[in-house]
């Protein structure tokens, strides 16, 4: 193999691959829903508002929607220009806490489910409005110990108020794994506490006994954020050119070995 051809075939190897880790370094679109893994916020998912229901004895199931408002500190109109990024959850509580000044409520079994939705099909007043578009992530409660509990779960909450009135100031606290979705594969990254993949942190009061249109009252107002990791999953034709450009580059190595052992035993 001459030079020339040497040099042409290691510039081609070389353009593939360096063209292949662009391609990985764009803002990915996953089911209408557009995101950048290398934004310096990446991954922060904002919910502006949700609804839920108002429980107050071991056993109940907490249940909630609401419509996502930003992802990355985008807003609705550039993460999902033609959808809306919808989501559903339930819990269970498993413990209820009154002994302090503040109630301590702790939660097992959750999930939450995030739908690709018609654009403007969301309605806050009406729990119906959301789950019907297709699964974009799911989401599994992460079990792990918090040191002001004496129980653990997966969800924790302290209350301004009573559990089934809370007030203003009342919060949440849990982490989560990813379990399935479209973008699952993207923000499996075990990269929060204890191995998770997000953290959740809710602010939440009482609001009206409206969104009963399924036949279950969501009194309950808050807002609340996810904050995980996402990476950059290779299409299979990204994947396939950087094979290409690193079988190149072996091809040349080789080429050359061969050549070097022929030229050495011309001379012997």
């Amino acid at each position: 193999m001459n030079k020339k051809c040497t040099g042409a075939v290691l510039a081609c190897a070389l353009a593939l691959g360096a063209w292949s880790g662009s391609a990985l370094a764009t803002p990915v679109n996953v089911g209408g829903v557009i995101f950048d893994p290398d934004s310096p916020m990446d991954l922060s998912i904002q919910a502006l508002n949700f609804r839920e229901t108002a429980v107050s004895q071991v056993g109940d199931v907490l249940k909630g929607y609401g419509l996502i408002g930003s992802i990355n500190g985008t807003d609705a109109n550039t993460f999902c220009p033609a959808c809306d990024l919808t989501f559903t959850f339930q819990y269970t509580l498993q413990d209820v806490d009154t002994t302090g000044a503040q109630p301590r409520l702790v939660f097992d079994m959750g999930t939450l489910d995030f739908y690709v939705s018609a654009k403007g099909s969301f309605n806050v007043s009406d729990p119906t409005s959301v789950g019907s578009g297709p699964t974009w992530l799911s989401l599994a409660g992460h079990t792990a110990s918090d040191s002001g509990y004496s129980t653990v779960g997966e969800l924790y909450a302290v209350l301004n108020g009573t559990p089934g009135n809370p007030g203003n100031g009342s919060s949440g606290f849990g982490l989560l794994d990813v379990t399935g979705g479209m973008a699952g594969g993207y923000m499996d990254t075990n990269g929060r506490d204890d191995g998770a993949d997000f953290t959740l942190n809710s602010s939440f009061q009482y609001f009206s006994d409206g969104a009963c249109a399924d036949g279950t009252c969501y009194p309950i107002l808050g807002q609340g954020g996810l904050i995980g990791h996402s990476v950059n999953v290779p299409e299979p034709g990204v994947a396939g050119m950087l094979g290409l450009g690193l079988g190149l580059m072996g091809f040349l190595m080789w080429r050359r070995r061969k050549d070097d052992e022929v030229e050495s035993e011309s001379h012997a």
